[in-house]
């Protein structure tokens, strides 16, 4: 987890949604005498509010009440009737939890009723695209817009290609109407248009659809992709199988997942989460700093190869120095190239180690002689402000203030005193002195 920390978050009822901070479980009521689940509740407001309180208990941060199905052979109702189902459980609802509701509709009449009802968000099966008011519905009462892409009836192509269209055409009628983005929520429409196969590669390709900013969720719960998979298996024993998809769509970026049973899944997200490194039992990131040197082959390039393979490997870069060449030492090589950056990990010291010399390998260092050339040298300069004395490691780099190769890169990343050495960086490069340094480039 990196540039995740730093995607936008929605509030709404006095809760934080921290889109990468941990997956949030969205609770399925249905309001219906028909889903195909086989859970509605036909207008029994007592057991509503019953199931409301014992999702909220289990763990759930969101509710999502329809009063439609959607299931391909359901009959489509007039919106009365479907606001008639919806809105007295919305109301019900309302008043016995503080937990966001989302009203499940694709008419905007509906969406209307349901939002003057309690609801804080309109949940669009057809993403905006099938009731041409839904948009300014939601824009008018500023409802949260939890948008899906729906396939039914449309050419196929591509299943990620196909996705991304209806992403971009929804998004396009939000920017038309003036609905914020940070108040939109993608939903790729698992089970809706789709055959089991083509479920199946959605979420292996979910990766391809994060959009930086926008959440994203995933609805598999119970769907019959995992009755077709599991033998024919029915709705009352597809519980593994959703927990596998729910587990597989969080490895692969889903924000919010939407179920039936929320005290099961709420297991497997936070599993998940901690396998992912996301939720509660992830350490807080560290702000550490890396020294980067080269004097062999590409020099320039291999500082450059350094910063990408950091943040494909999932540790943040957030600020770099210039580019430095100096003298080598001994003097029977080629000049050094040297820079500092810092990154952002919640490795801890001897595991951020390890990836820089993995890094190391990656560019084809190999052992050789001490202070010999190497395409990529790799320090742990400074661990936030904690002293680090391992074999393999110390920190602060115990010779840190007698190099002014690494003092001069890294007077331009961190300007204040160095943690646990009582000076700055400029003041420690004025005792050394700069003979034989250089600035060579931008890194």
């Amino acid at each position: 987890m990196s540039s995740r920390d730093a995607a936008p978050s929605l509030e709404l009822r006095g809760r934080e949604f921290r889109w990468g901070s941990r997956t949030f479980i969205m609770g399925i009521l249905n309001a219906t005498p028909d889903s195909f689940s086989g859970d509605g509740l036909a207008g029994d407001l007592d057991a509503a509010v019953a199931l409301a309180r014992r999702m909220e208990a289990d763990g759930a941060d969101w509710l999502d009440i329809g009063g439609e199905s959607s299931r391909p052979s359901a009959q489509e109702l007039e919106p009365a009737e479907e606001a008639r189902r919806v809105v007295p459980v919305i109301e019900a609802v309302r008043a016995a939890t503080q937990l966001p509701i989302s009203v499940d509709t694709c008419h905007a009449a509906v969406a209307r009723a349901g939002i003057r009802a309690g609801a804080d968000a309109i949940n669009d099966i057809w993403g905006l695209r099938g009731d041409a008011d839904m948009a300014r519905t939601a824009r008018e009462t500023g409802a949260v817009v939890i948008a899906m892409h729906n396939q039914r009836g449309r050419g196929f192509r591509d299943v990620v290609g196909d996705i991304r269209a209806g992403f971009l055409a929804t998004l396009a009628i939000c920017a038309r109407e003036g609905i914020p983005r940070e108040r939109v929520i993608l939903d790729p429409g698992f089970g809706f248009g789709w055959t089991p196969g083509q479920n199946l590669e959605m979420l292996r390709r979910l990766a391809e659809l994060r959009s930086p900013g926008l959440p994203l969720l995933v609805g598999t719960s119970r769907k019959s992709t995992i009755g077709h998979v599991l033998g024919g298996a029915p709705v009352d024993q597809r519980l593994e199988g959703t927990a596998a998809t729910v587990a597989l769509s969080i490895a692969n970026g889903a924000d919010i997942v939407r179920v039936h049973d929320v005290a099961e899944m709420v297991s497997v997200a936070r599993m998940s989460d901690a396998i992912v490194g996301r939720g509660p039992m992830v350490p807080p990131a560290v702000s550490a700093l890396v020294a980067l040197g080269s004097n062999l082959g590409d020099r320039l390039g291999n500082l450059r190869a350094v910063v990408r393979m950091l943040a494909e490997r999932g540790t943040e870069v957030t600020g770099k120095s210039s580019v430095w060449e100096s003298s080598p030492v001994p003097e029977d090589q080629p000049s050094y190239l040297n820079a500092v950056i810092c990154v952002e990990t919640r490795l801890g010291p001897a595991e951020l180690l390890a990836r820089l010399k993995e890094i190391e390998r990656a560019l084809g260092r190999r052992p050789g002689r001490r202070w010999g050339p190497r395409p990529a040298d790799l320090d742990v300069l400074f661990y936030g402000r904690e002293a680090v004395d391992l074999p393999e490691l110390q920190v602060p780099h115990p010779r840190i203030l007698e190099r002014g190769f690494v003092l001069a890169p890294l007077a331009e990343v961190l300007t204040g005193e160095l943690p646990l050495l009582g000076m700055t960086a400029t003041e420690a490069l004025a005792a050394v002195g700069v003979a034989g340094l250089s600035r060579y480039s931008n890194l």
